[in-house]
């Protein structure tokens, strides 16, 4: 099969979020036989390593299938031929819900809730990464019980790690360091870890926060905010240090390799229950112990498993006893060995099996369906209810 993979994001050597879970799903339909194109954001490249090209022009007349984000899909999407599976993953309406309403945001909002209808009316299948997001995509999905909810979570690597540990410029050697992964956005919570910091007094310990700017992204935090947070709390250099160079995908490891704990701490919002953290897996690849907030699919596994510490959000005294936890060799030990044991569970071969398994299957019952599909979407965009013309 010919399967085309949209992503909205930024692909290349410096990609992060939803253009990685686009590259690893297409790595593995390719790998599984079909034919794939990866088509990212402008300025998109061809990362290291084996995979399928990598292109800005979407070939829809080539493709037999679409995997996609729903915000990510033109009209056409909607309304042409092709085997139309949604990528549900990411809580992108929840999110946008939590952050301020600039007239982007605004915009985006606008886009983003105009194309879920859409989805819910023509796609054939759609991918979740849990219950939570099971549950919220079957209520749109209330007419069309048929579709299939495939589950399809974040992965990691193949391989393990190197052991390569790297170095964090302003860490001192011989300090612990605890990892914030990935952007501030506004549903996360970095206050509560400074806080939880400067609970912990003047022990040994850095708190790392990237304020690299994230390619293909305009926001990030600055590491002048970064500092000017810290010192609300009275914490300064080397307790809390910029981490001012983004760091590339095929290099991360050596960061995590010289953590302690990695930390992914959020408030509570509507954005929580449909979250699925997907920083947290690099503390699994990595076997780097875990303090995440209470709330999302990923807690309940950390929580279950044992990969760290969950605590309830915004509880810095509850946070820095985690921390002091965590740190403690005993911890590190028990959680490193559990780790190294569950990450063979959540390759990306394996998570993306559902997928590969069903696409046959999906291809054939498209055949049948198609027509209704497509007037269901053209309903949509029409104003009408399209189950009034099914």
């Amino acid at each position: 099969m010919r399967v085309l993979v949209l992503t909205d994001d930024l692909v290349g050597p410096s990609m992060a979020g939803s253009a990685l879970r686009a590259w690893e799903l297409a790595r593995i339909l390719l790998g599984a036989g079909h034919e794939v194109v990866l088509s990212g954001a402008p300025g998109s490249s061809h990362p290291e390593g084996h995979g399928p090209p990598v292109v800005e022009k979407q070939p829809w007349r080539w493709a037999d299938a679409v995997l996609s984000p729903p915000w990510c899909l033109p009209l056409q999407g909607f309304l042409g031929g092709q085997l139309l599976i949604v990528d549900g993953v990411t809580p992108l309406l929840a999110e946008l819900s939590t952050s301020p309403s600039t007239q982007e945001i605004l915009r985006r909002r606008r886009t983003a809730g105009a194309r879920l209808p859409l989805a819910a009316a023509r796609a054939d299948a759609i991918l979740v990464a849990g219950e939570e997001q099971a549950r919220w995509w079957s209520s749109r999905l209330a007419r069309r019980p048929d579709v299939p909810l495939i589950r399809v979570p974040f992965g990691i690597p193949e391989s393990d790690p190197a052991a390569d540990i790297g170095s964090i410029e302003g860490v001192p050697a011989g300090w612990s360091v605890v990892l914030w992964w990935g952007g501030v956005w506004p549903w996360l919570d970095l206050d509560t870890l400074l806080a939880a910091r400067a609970r912990l007094g003047s022990v040994k310990v850095s708190v790392v926060v990237p304020t690299a700017e994230r390619p293909g992204s305009g926001t990030h935090l600055t590491t002048e905010d970064f500092e000017a947070a810290g010192e609300r709390y009275g914490l300064q250099r080397p307790a809390i240090v910029p981490l001012e160079k983004w760091v590339p995908y095929a290099e991360r490891y050596r960061i995590l390799n010289r953590s302690s704990v990695l930390t992914v701490l959020h408030r509570s919002s509507p954005e929580t229950a449909l979250s699925f953290r997907t920083r947290a897996l690099d503390g699994l690849w990595a076997a780097v112990p875990v303090l995440l907030s209470e709330g999302g699919a990923v807690s309940d596994i950390a929580s279950s498993e044992g990969w760290g510490a969950v605590v309830p959000p915004g509880d810095a005294k509850l946070v820095a006893a985690g921390l002091d936890l965590l740190l403690g060799d005993r911890s590190q030990k028990r959680c490193r060995a559990v780790l190294a044991k569950a990450r063979g569970a959540w390759r990306w071969s394996v998570v993306a099996q559902p997928l590969v398994k069903a696409l046959p299957e999906l291809r054939t019952n498209t055949r049948r369906s198609l027509v209704p599909a497509a007037i269901r979407a053209a309903a949509v965009l029409g104003g009408c209810n399209p189950e009034s013309v099914s």
